[in-house]
């Protein structure tokens, strides 16, 4: 309803048919890099607006219990909106996001300790979702015992692959509350640049026995794509219809914002 408002008012101040182009950069949230917005446009804003207005209202008399998140999904649509956003955990002095070397791949490990019966196929599925959306290699050295869940050591001449575990929010308070995982990097100065090393991912134990009971396989696989997209550099963002956004509420793999980011850290000079 804000963005249709928002059509409204510069339909009003700039006359009929008017055609602003770019969106504003939201505020950054404390701790977090702003998120990069890709160029948008819309069309003539009249009939878009007409039309928008139209099938939302159609779309929410069909169905009354509609959720915002999907509401805005529509209208995101009709007016062009939706070319998304991305945002890099850390950059170094030049600007460039901190990322791996793209030219060799990144091993992991899995510690299936209280993980679904079924991890295997969990894990290979996320794999594969990152995999097919950054053009990173992923290379699986099989499983291990380590718990080191709250930090991985940064051995530069041998670091150790990126670990993928469960636990509860006893064994690591992170897991708080509605938080069905954690992920994330090392970095380490490694032939004259700042590159991450290792990394790891802990899921939450109870949040993947609910969604077991459920057999919510989707939800298993993309929360952990989501942990592993953290693993190679991106950060949260705003946009809901982005895997990227702090709350998984239904989307179906990575946006066009989550991949561009994607695509930049594959493109990192590596050596």
């Amino acid at each position: 309803m804000r963005r249709l408002e928002e059509l409204d008012r510069v339909d009003r101040e700039q006359g009929l048919g008017a055609m602003p182009y770019g969106t504003p950069d939201y505020p950054s949230r404390p701790g977090r890099r702003r998120a990069q917005r890709p160029r948008r446009t819309t069309g003539p804003l009249i009939p878009g607006l007409l039309i928008s207005g139209i099938i939302a209202g159609l779309a929410m008399l069909h169905d009354p219990g509609m959720t915002g998140y999907r509401f805005r999904q529509i209208v995101d649509h009709l007016t062009g909106q939706d070319a998304g956003s991305y945002a890099f955990v850390a950059t170094n002095s030049s600007g460039d996001p901190v990322g791996w070397n793209s030219c060799r791949p990144i091993r992991y490990v899995v510690n299936p300790a209280g993980a679904p019966e079924d991890w295997e196929d969990i894990v290979g599925g996320a794999i594969e979702t990152v995999s097919d959306a950054s053009g990173f290699e992923f290379q699986y050295d099989g499983t291990s015992e380590d718990r080191s869940n709250s930090r991985r050591r940064t051995d530069t001449a041998a670091p150790p692959p990126v670990l993928i575990s469960w636990a509860d929010a006893e064994e690591v308070p992170d897991l708080e509350g509605a938080t069905a995982g954690i992920g994330g990097s090392t970095p380490a100065r490694t032939r004259g640049r700042v590159q991450y090393i290792t990394g790891l991912v802990v899921l939450d134990t109870d949040a993947y026995d609910r969604m077991e009971l459920l057999g919510d396989r989707g939800s298993e696989v993309l929360i952990l794509a989501h942990e592993l997209g953290h693993v190679l550099g991106l950060d949260h963002v705003e946009d809901s219809d982005e895997l990227m956004n702090a709350e998984y509420v239904g989307q179906t793999g990575f946006g066009p914002g989550d991949r561009e980011g994607l695509e930049r850290l594959h493109d990192l000079p590596c050596r």
